[in-house]
């Protein structure tokens, strides 16, 4: 059992990157005091733009009565974070044994000590069928069994205005024993396979959240000024504001001849395997050929290569990840995403500023929560716990218990995907057998 602690308005983050999901509270008003992050750079870039503390430990290892020591002891309002995913990933093996999978139990071990009001548990969508199910199932279990209630969902972040299609697993909990629901959509997307008309107005797409940009420059020391004052839509407006000097970083892409020419055979849609072989590049052509020639079991073979990608315009973007920079083609230019594009596309402002070399900065933006989604959830929060003046009345559960789960929205299940919403219902008629006692 815990002791009764004193309850703040803090929020804490961990895992914290380069601090869009921390950015994103503090657009609604709730800046956490701190954040924690193994990697420098994204720990600088955290410090630069969030405007807290950003700790630079490994959370794997650290006593998490350090942060308590932070908090003053005091409970928190909410933690927030979202381990690193690469063995959960699609992109990746998908190895249930990767030890960097026990970081998200390390999570869990932070938010026993600290006992906030509030928590929101970030990862890949992968995550819901590692291990068969089990890693989901063990750690929803394992909240519950610390005193928290809790819901699991599977979101396109598309759905809150973000303008790509970005599936990610949310765990939402609270230690006061209300039942809650995620907010509410506010956007309908459509970006090729991920699509969901809602008759809701549509999320950003490419063209429009890249709208405002001018010419990429030639190399990273470039500072280049907006091509024109007046911003070209909403989202533009949005992601100027705070750039009071009108000039960008991260925009440069330097693409020679030879590339060039091959990025204008892409028509929209279409990836490295569209074009003649003698096109492909060395580390495409083995990786397509491995996947039918060394008899590398399918669960290791991770997704289909795909190599570049000539991006489509009118719809939101495909997922930004670390080789966003490398392999998504613009959709009107012969050349790569630059890496500035690639932030908007994530939702960080144009003033927002990354520390590292170029491939660390690109990594710390493939890994972030987008900041625009992030404020959509912190809002939500506000709204749900009653403390910030909403006057909102939540019904009361009692006993601490999965709430419910959501871990697709399509028609048919995937073999995997039923062995853990099986787990899960398990769950949840143990808690109606011990309401019947």
């Amino acid at each position: 059992m815990h002791s009764f602690q004193a309850q703040s308005n803090d929020v804490l983050s961990f895992f914290s990157g380069a601090g869009g999901f921390s950015y994103g509270f503090a657009l609604s008003g709730l800046k956490p005091v701190c954040g924690a992050e193994v990697d420098k750079d994204a720990c600088e870039t955290y410090e630069r733009n969030v405007g807290s503390d950003c700790h630079n430990v490994d959370l794997s290892s650290i006593d998490p009565g350090y942060f308590r020591r932070i908090s003053g002891g005091r409970a928190p309002f909410a933690v927030i974070g979202g381990p690193p995913c690469q063995g959960f990933s699609t992109a990746g093996s998908r190895d249930s044994s990767d030890p960097r999978n026990r970081l998200i139990f390390n999570y869990l071990n932070i938010v026993d000590h600290l006992r906030p009001r509030w928590f929101i548990f970030e990862n890949v969508e992968g995550l819901l069928t590692s291990g068969h199910g089990v890693a989901v199932f063990s750690l929803v279990k394992e909240f519950i069994r610390i005193g928290y209630s809790v819901r699991v969902q599977k979101v396109n972040l598309a759905a809150y205005g973000v303008p790509q299609t970005r599936k990610r697993v949310l765990i939402i909990g609270n230690s006061l024993g209300v039942d809650f629901e995620f907010p509410e959509e506010t956007h309908s997307y459509a970006s090729g396979k991920s699509k969901k008309h809602s008759g809701k107005p549509f999320a950003p797409t490419l063209d429009e959240a890249l709208a405002g940009l001018p010419m990429a420059g030639k190399s990273r020391q470039e500072k280049i000024n907006y091509s024109s004052d007046i911003p070209a839509n909403e989202f533009d407006q949005e992601m100027r504001q705070g750039n009071n000097g009108g000039t960008l970083t991260e925009h440069f892409q330097n693409v020679d001849i030879k590339d060039a020419e091959m990025y204008s055979l892409l028509r929209a849609g279409q990836t490295m395997k569209d074009l003649p072989q003698e096109h492909w590049h060395e580390s495409f052509k083995r990786r397509a050929f491995r996947r039918v020639q060394d008899g590398t079991p399918t669960e290791k073979r991770g997704g289909a290569p795909s190599g570049v990608k000539r991006l489509t315009g009118d719809l939101q973007s495909l997922t930004i990840t670390g080789a966003a920079s490398r392999e998504f083609i613009h959709p009107h230019e012969n050349r790569p995403l630059t890496i500035r594009e690639c932030a908007r596309i994530q939702t960080f402002p144009d003033a927002y500023l990354f520390s590292g070399n170029a491939a660390s900065v690109i990594q710390q933006i493939g890994n972030a929560v987008p900041p625009l989604a992030a404020s959509v959830f912190a809002r939500h929060l506000e709204a749900l716990d009653g403390k910030f003046g909403s006057g909102v009345e939540l019904p009361r559960k009692g006993a601490a218990r999965l709430l419910g789960y959501l871990l697709t929205e399509a028609s048919g299940m995937s073999e995997a995907l039923q062995k853990t919403e099986s787990l899960l219902r398990g769950i949840q008629q143990q808690q109606l057998e011990f309401d019947e006692l």
